[in-house]
């Protein structure tokens, strides 16, 4: 019996299990490496589509289980679709009442392997830029292209005026920040809290952890039996967390996994 059996570790990518220069330290490896070698089942929980995560994928133990879009989209180790949360009709409305009140704001759409570009803005040309991902003009849409995010872009004090504007129409979302310039808006059972109790119950988990830096972490960390943060997460992360470890680009993941096995000789 390994030390780690039973035990569920679900990680964000961005700023935490990846560095600053969009990479997994190797001592992170190591230690992801050990952990499931010894029983535990390790699992990236991101807001990503797959398509954006395939570079990342190969650093990684085989066969773990992956959350994509924050949690819209649950894959389990072997491929199968464990989850999938689409967008329903309802989403176009939402959509058409942003994008005119607000022709500033920029609006992308998630399918599984391609992010259409509803309507421009700076912060969607920097966020395909950093994703390193070309993104497709909404002109091409496919329409059997199944959607499972839609991401709103804009400056911070912007997007605030979104969400109370339009705060009747996103009750009936999961909303959900990963950076101050988007407003990430998926079905309402699809978020990582509710990722975290699907995989709990699904693998058998006897303990289930989670480690996050952002506002879509937040339902993880919550749901979590107990919840790490990197030392650089957001102010309402640091508060929810049970433990903070450094920072992403301090081996986040590795000092996590030695405070499980420490508990775990308790």
């Amino acid at each position: 019996m390994g030390k780690f059996d039973g035990i569920l570790l679900l990680s964000d990518m961005d700023g935490t299990l990846l560095d600053d220069q969009k990479q997994i330290s190797s001592k992170n490896r190591q230690e992801i490496e050990r952990f499931t070698e010894a029983g535990g089942i390790f699992c990236m929980a991101t807001g990503r589509p797959p398509m954006t995560t395939v570079d990342f994928e190969p650093f990684l133990p085989p066969n773990i289980p992956k959350v994509y879009l924050n949690g819209a989209l649950i894959r389990s180790g072997d491929g199968a679709v464990m989850q999938a949360c689409q967008l329903q009709s309802e989403i176009w409305t939402l959509i058409g009442q942003i994008t005119k009140q607000f022709p500033q704001v920029g609006c992308e759409l998630f399918a599984e392997d391609r992010i259409y570009l509803y309507q421009a803005s700076p912060e969607s040309m920097q966020h395909q830029q950093m994703s390193h991902c070309e993104f497709t003009d909404f002109a091409a849409f496919r329409k059997t292209d199944v959607l499972y995010k839609a991401n709103f872009t804009g400056q911070p004090d912007i997007l605030r005026q979104v969400r109370e504007v339009c705060a009747a129409m996103l009750e009936h979302y999961a909303v959900a920040s990963s950076t101050p310039t988007f407003l990430e808006v998926t079905q309402m059972q699809a978020n990582k809290g509710e990722a975290l109790r699907l995989l709990k119950h699904k693998l058998h988990a006897r303990r289930a952890y989670a480690i996050g830096d952002s506002g879509n972490d937040l339902s993880m960390l919550q749901a979590a039996d107990f919840a790490f943060a990197p030392a650089n997460a957001d102010a309402e992360i640091l508060q929810c967390a049970d433990c903070v470890v450094g920072r992403n680009t301090e081996d986040a993941i590795a000092q996590a996994i030695a405070q499980i096995e420490c508990a775990a000789k308790q």
